[in-house]
């Protein structure tokens, strides 16, 4: 039987571009001083920030369990990143807030992947990748209404949803 040639879905092709996003991005957080980062961090540390969020709002966002969560959570705690603080509204509860080496965490990732855009945007043409990033929004927000659960999470229902910047083409 001779081997078939598949054309690439959507889906293949984000993640190829996913997974190549990712790996230059670490590559530079651990270049710029991040190298205690493990691979199982990542989901925690994606966009939106997760300042403010309670461990169980966050478990539910990743699909993990509490205990997993809380695992990783103490795990950037130790390393520095953030800390749970007690929730004003309940006392029980805990709140997830970024230290300074966080949230300056989280602005380098932030600045490497607007660099990382940008020169897609010079390789592809800057028109053609700004066309493409307002389609992947158009598609996010389409996504978003028909499987609202674990995308309200990730896109920012709190916050309204995804937040363009002056600068965000």
């Amino acid at each position: 039987m001779e081997p078939r040639e598949y054309e690439p879905q959507v889906g293949a092709l984000l993640r190829i571009a996913w997974e190549a996003l990712q790996a230059e991005l670490y590559a530079e957080l651990r270049a710029a001083g991040f190298d205690d980062l493990r691979e199982v961090h990542r989901p925690v540390l994606r966009y939106p920030p997760i300042d403010g969020l309670r461990p169980t709002d966050l478990a539910g966002r990743l699909n993990l369990s509490k205990q997993a969560t809380n695992d990783l959570l103490r795990d950037l705690e130790r390393l520095g990143y953030l800390r749970l603080d007690r929730d004003p509204t309940d006392g029980r509860a805990r709140i997830i807030r970024y230290t300074e080496r966080g949230w300056r965490l989280f602005d380098t990732g932030s600045g490497l992947s607007r660099t990382i855009g940008e020169r897609w945007a010079r390789a592809v043409g800057e028109e053609r990748y700004a066309d493409f990033h307002a389609t992947l929004r158009e598609i996010v927000d389409v996504t978003r209404q028909a499987w609202p659960r674990p995308l309200q999470a990730d896109l920012g229902a709190r916050g309204g949803g995804l937040v363009q910047r002056a600068d965000d083409p």
